[in-house]
Parts: C-alpha cells; sequence; structure tokens
C-alpha cells in the first residue's frame, strides 16, 4: 500500500479505549496503596486515594483527564515513583514494582479495545503491512494486554518504556521496530492520541504521523503536529487507501 511498510500504534487511546481500561485502574489501585499507607484510617485512606489519582491528570468530580497530565502520557514507572513518594511509600521495600504490577494487573483486567482488534490487526496485514505497538506502558503490561485480547501473533514488535528503546518523543521505539521488521522510518505510518506520540514520529523521520481523536485529547490540540488526523483508527484503512491514491483526506 504506497510506500508504507509498517504501521506502529501507541496502545492506549489509540487502540485501547483509554477511559474504560485507565480510569478504574487508576482508581482502584490509588485506593489499595492508599490502604498500605493509612491501614487504620478510613478517612485518611479516601482523602490520599484521591489526592494520588488527580495528582495524575484525572479529574474525579468532572470525571475529565488532561491530556498532558502523566497519567495520559507518562510512563507507569514515573507514575508508580510519583505515587510511593506520595504515599509515604519509599520506605516499603520493592514499593515501586508493587504500585507498578497492581497498575498493571488491573490495566489488563479492564482492557476494552476501540474495535475489534483481530479482524483489522489481520486485514492489515494481508495488505503487506508489519504491525507494531509502542506504548509508555511496560512492555510486559502491552504483551499481557495483547495476550489476553488474543492478538499477540498478529504483531511483529511490542516495546513499552522499559523496552530498551527510550521513552517517548524520543525517537527511539520508531527506530527499534525499523530494525526489528527490516523497513526503513519513512516506511513506517506511526498511529497515536498524544503530541508525544506525533512527536516520536517526526523525530525518527517516520514517513506520516496520524492522530486519532479516540484518546484524551481534541482536534485543535493535535492538528498542528500530525500529518493527518482522523476519529479513530476505524478511519486509518480508508486514510491509507486515499494517500495511496492521491486523494485528499
Amino acid at each position: 500500500m504506497g510506500a508504507w511498510r509498517g504501521v506502529l500504534f501507541d496502545k492506549d487511546g489509540t487502540l485501547i479505549d483509554f477511559h474504560h481500561t485507565w480510569v478504574p485502574a487508576t482508581v482502584s489501585t490509588a485506593a489499595a496503596m492508599a490502604a498500605l499507607a493509612h491501614p487504620g484510617d478510613e478517612g485518611q485512606r479516601a482523602a490520599l486515594a484521591r489526592r494520588l489519582v488527580e495528582l495524575i491528570g484525572y479529574d474525579m468530580d468532572a470525571e475529565t483527564l488532561d491530556p498532558e497530565s502523566l497519567l495520559a502520557r507518562g510512563s507507569l514507572g514515573e507514575i508508580a515513583a510519583l505515587w510511593a513518594r506520595q504515599a509515604g511509600l519509599e520506605g516499603m521495600e520493592g514499593a515501586v514494582a508493587r504500585i507498578g504490577a497492581e497498575f498493571r494487573d488491573r490495566a489488563v483486567e479492564s482492557a476494552s479495545p476501540l474495535l475489534p482488534l483481530e479482524p483489522f490487526f489481520g486485514r492489515l496485514r494481508r495488505r503487506g503491512l508489519r504491525l507494531g505497538i509502542a506504548t509508555m506502558d511496560t512492555t510486559e503490561s502491552a504483551h499481557m494486554t495483547f495476550t489476553a485480547l488474543g492478538v499477540s501473533h498478529l504483531l511483529d514488535f511490542v516495546t513499552g518504556f522499559d523496552g530498551g528503546h527510550g521513552e517517548k518523543p524520543g525517537p527511539g521505539m520508531v527506530h527499534g521496530f525499523c530494525a526489528a521488521v527490516g523497513i526503513a522510518p519513512g516506511e513506517v505510518v506511526v498511529v497515536g492520541d498524544s503530541l508525544h506520540d506525533l512527536a516520536m514520529a517526526k523525530a525518527a523521520g517516520a514517513g506520516l504521523a496520524v492522530a486519532v481523536l479516540s484518546g484524551v485529547a481534541g482536534h485543535d490540540h493535535l492538528a498542528g503536529s500530525a500529518d493527518e488526523v482522523i476519529r479513530s483508527v476505524d478511519e486509518l484503512e480508508p486514510l491509507l487507501e486515499r494517500l495511496a491514491a492521491g486523494v485528499g483526506a
């Protein structure tokens, strides 16, 4: 299809419903960590849990998320370290790892795809495209998520912030995908829902940076950094067909 030989997707907000996956995981993990910090005081537990959630950008009253917040664009490692400090758990052995594991397990359990992934990935592969995932979640969590959803066999490359390719918005994840599947950055379409995804694409010299509006950021927030903006990955195939045919989107 055109000059593109691979598609590198962000995970949450792009393929996985961010709000249905990470909001419940955030709230439940914060409550669990607050219970560790204040096992005997219900009022302190509730106040700390709320503070932890709000620290990373989710407004529990308005049920809204800041698109530039730590929850929206940061790594799971950053969140775990911040929460350990704020909850006074830094002295607990393995506290950061425990928070990260709790978050990961809850997010994997609640992972909700934005579209049926198996037929979607299958169609892209039949077009000759190699497929990868680049997420600021952990690599293990990403593998667990796509295994649980029954589509890991359709992915050629999966990396998180801890996968050895650096973090967004650096170019390493794109370059790692290219090295893994034997293609050039200019042959890669990067699809994501954040400015970090789009900046990663530009830094790496990706052939196309596509923003989706299915995450936490709106059109005005993303349009200036994207080559193309679509409502969701449902529209990716028609977009690529139009561009390959030289027809304006």
